[in-house]
């Protein structure tokens, strides 16, 4: 009876023990558990403040287009900064052009009716000034023309002479108020059809008064100048659509077209001096004043043309000849910047401006290229702006 309570009280303190041990177990294993939690969230926490460290530390912080540089930082040691003036500058740059007659400078002459050449007044070279006879053109449309001109004049002075008659007559009482008007109206219609007539000479440049029907056509040079072209054979039969037998040309000015491509039309201005040079005179300036900048952009070579006035009195440059144009333009505040201080992205342009102590700001500008490593702004800076010359690229 003694033995059994004996072994009883045995097992009941061994479960005790066991129950105990795993108890601790259990606690121990939820300690290390919270405590790895734990560490990992430090850690985390480190990583955040590392990233956000305030501008003081030797780090550079980002943030849109502003850049924050401790200027005591590995970064800020490598930035040369400077500020921005102006200064006068005189840009050239060099393109080709082409020469062209003035506007009313050049003239191809064909004759104003069907007909066959009888005689020529012209050879090449030869000066001529306006209305100078140039050849003879015996012509039946030409003569048709004359006769109604001078027909139509005719009707019109016997017209008038009716109606001043007319006119008379209503005033002493002899002619009823019909007649007068009727012959009022018959004067109108004589002026118009001598009108008609007349005009249709002068647009040919005939001169109706000296127009005769026992004479030939007689073509005048339209303009002042030197024959330049000419293809005239006597007895030869020309038709009205005929290419210019005759071209008369003033070539003591000239134009000279140049191709400016876009980067560079900020550069001139009307009435910029410009240097003409030539393939067989390289060394011999022509002088020349931008005359008209074109407002046409030539999708394919993307330039424009510049019109240049030009004196021509040696006959140096000839209509259709190739040349070479340099363009000078002064500028009084040009901003001009060393080209380190400017970076590319994709086809955009920018630099870096110091906004405060430590700060600097992206900013887009155009500029463009000239001597010595320097650019010339035309936009995004101003006089004062300090800006990352040298070292930029550690922004980026």
């Amino acid at each position: 009876m003694s033995i059994i309570p004996f072994k009883m009280n045995k097992l009941i303190f061994i479960t005790f023990i066991v129950f105990f041990a795993a108890c601790k177990n259990s606690e121990d294993g939820n300690h290390e558990t919270r405590s790895s939690t734990s560490g990992r969230m430090e850690h985390h926490r480190k990583r955040i403040r590392g990233k956000h460290q305030p501008v003081g530390s030797n780090n550079i912080l980002a943030r849109g287009d502003t850049v924050f540089v401790p200027l005591n930082s590995p970064v800020g040691t490598k930035l040369k900064i400077n500020t921005v003036e102006s200064q006068e500058y005189l840009v050239q740059f060099t393109t080709t052009g082409v020469v062209k007659p003035l506007s009313g400078h050049l003239a191809e002459v064909t004759p104003p009716f069907e007909g066959r050449i009888v005689k020529s007044f012209i050879k090449l070279g030869q000066k001529v000034t306006t209305g100078t006879p140039l050849f003879e053109v015996s012509s039946s449309d030409y003569l048709e023309s004359v006769r109604m001109c001078l027909q139509a004049r005719r009707e019109r002075e016997l017209a008038e002479k009716n109606f001043i008659r007319k006119k008379d007559l209503l005033e002493s009482g002899i002619s009823s108020r019909k007649e007068f008007d009727e012959a009022k109206l018959a004067l109108d219609l004589a002026d118009k059809e001598c009108e008609k007539t007349t005009a249709i000479l002068k647009i040919f440049n005939i001169n109706p008064e000296e127009a005769d029907l026992t004479q030939p056509l007689i073509v005048r040079s339209p303009i002042s100048g030197e024959i330049v072209s000419t293809d005239i054979t006597v007895g030869q039969y020309i038709k009205s659509d005929s290419d210019p037998i005759v071209t008369v040309a003033d070539l003591g000015k000239i134009w000279v077209v140049a191709r400016v491509k876009e980067k560079d039309l900020g550069a001139i201005n009307p009435q910029d001096q410009v240097e003409v040079f030539t393939e067989g005179l390289p060394d011999r300036a022509i002088k020349g004043v931008v005359n008209y900048i074109g407002n046409i952009m030539n999708e394919q070579t993307r330039s424009v043309e510049v019109f240049i006035e030009c004196g021509n009195p040696e006959k140096i440059l000839k209509s259709g000849m190739f040349v070479t144009v340099k363009f000078y333009h002064e500028l009084a505040d040009a901003i001009i910047i060393p080209a380190s201080a400017v970076l590319q992205d994709y086809n955009k342009s920018y630099l870096f401006v110091q906004a405060g102590q430590g700060i600097f700001v992206k900013r887009e500008v155009s500029v463009t290229s000239i001597a010595d490593k320097k650019l010339i702004v035309h936009s995004g800076l101003e006089t004062g702006n300090i800006i990352v010359s040298e070292g930029g690229i550690y922004l980026r």
